[in-house]
């Protein structure tokens, strides 16, 4: 009798489940030109240009005697401060640590040299003719320019417009403070008739040119958000690794 033969028949293959497509990511929009601009600086040098203005007017007229800082002090808190401390914390959350430093520290220095005008215009520390007062002036001074030169030696790898206005602004402040120590000479020297110093002089031209960069600054990067080509602000003095 003949045998049947049987085999074995093998179960089939399991069929691999294939993963479904992954879908094409969004594309990330480029929030750096264009409507959308996404920039500290609009902000931030709109309050530094709304504080250097008003106290540049300040100083240009600082021989008339019915001048007074104290009118520039809503410009100078309400308006600069504010708007570089919300520039400053902007810039923070965009990881931008170097910008929020430098809006942080402008905001800062109108917000401290507001308080000091209001105190001295106010007596709040003594009579404002006194010259320990003038001296605390001149050292409120001197300690913000040494801070500002500091920012400019360690930000040379900026764009060149910014180490630019950083120098002028360090000059700036030592003008002025020179400017607090003349006074200070010619009313020891004459306290009847002591003058204007003429370096006040100086410090309201090389303010005057600070302010230029600044606008110049705050025109490249509003060019840029409104969908224009950005104003060139030159390359860094030190090349980055």
């Amino acid at each position: 009798m003949k045998q049947e033969k049987t085999t074995l028949e093998a179960p089939p293959a399991p069929v691999a489940e294939t993963a479904p497509a992954a879908r094409p990511a969004a594309p990330v929009p480029d929030l750096s030109t264009g409507p959308r601009a996404t920039e500290p600086a609009m902000l931030g040098f709109g309050g530094f240009l709304l504080g250097s203005i008003s106290l540049a007017f300040y100083l240009k007229d600082v021989s008339i005697p019915a001048n007074s800082l104290v009118a520039s002090l809503p410009i100078m808190v309400f308006s600069s401060t504010i708007m570089l401390l919300m520039a400053s914390v902007w810039a923070m959350r965009l990881g931008d640590g170097v910008f929020a430093a430098v809006y942080g520290l402008f905001g800062t220095f109108w917000l401290s040299f507001s308080i000091l005008s209001l105190a001295l215009n106010n007596n709040w520390m003594g009579e404002f003719e006194n010259i320990e007062q003038r001296q605390a002036t001149a050292n409120f001074v001197l300690v913000w320019s040494i801070v500002i030169i500091l920012l400019t030696l360690t930000t040379l790898r900026l764009p060149r417009v910014f180490t630019f206005l950083f120098v002028v602004v360090s000059t700036t402040l030592l003008v002025l403070y020179g400017s607090i120590e003349q006074a200070i000479d010619q009313t020891v020297n004459n306290p009847l008739k002591p003058g204007d110093p003429w370096l006040i002089y100086v410090g309201i031209t090389t303010m005057f040119l600070f302010i230029v960069l600044g606008m110049y600054i705050f025109a490249s990067f509003m060019h840029q958000a409104t969908g224009a080509k950005r104003l060139p602000l030159g390359k860094p003095l030190i090349k980055g690794r």
